[in-house]
C-alpha cells in the first residue's frame, strides 16, 4: 500500500485504502437509494425507469464487493 490514508480525513477517492473506499461505499447506500428513486419517479421511458437503476444498483454491489476483497487481500500481506 503506498501512502494510502486509513485515518483521519481525506477528500480524494483514490488517496483512500481499500478498508476505507469499502467504509465511503457504505455510506453511499442511502444515496444509492435515493438515486434509484428518483430514477424510477422522474424516468419518462424504459431506460430511466428500469434499466438505469438495475445498472446502478450492479455497479453498487460490484464496487463494495471489488473494495472488500482487495481489502481483505491488503490484511493478508
Amino acid at each position: 500500500m503506498k501512502n494510502k490514508v486509513d485515518k483521519g480525513f481525506e477528500l480524494i477517492y483514490w488517496n483512500l485504502s481499500y478498508r476505507r473506499k469499502f467504509i465511503r461505499t457504505l455510506w453511499q447506500t442511502p444515496l444509492v437509494f435515493l438515486a434509484i428513486g428518483l430514477l424510477i419517479f422522474v424516468g419518462k421511458n424504459l431506460f430511466f425507469n428500469r434499466i438505469a437503476p438495475i445498472l446502478l444498483v450492479i455497479i453498487y454491489i460490484w464496487q463494495l464487493i471489488y473494495n472488500y476483497i482487495k481489502w481483505k487481500k491488503d490484511e493478508e500481506v
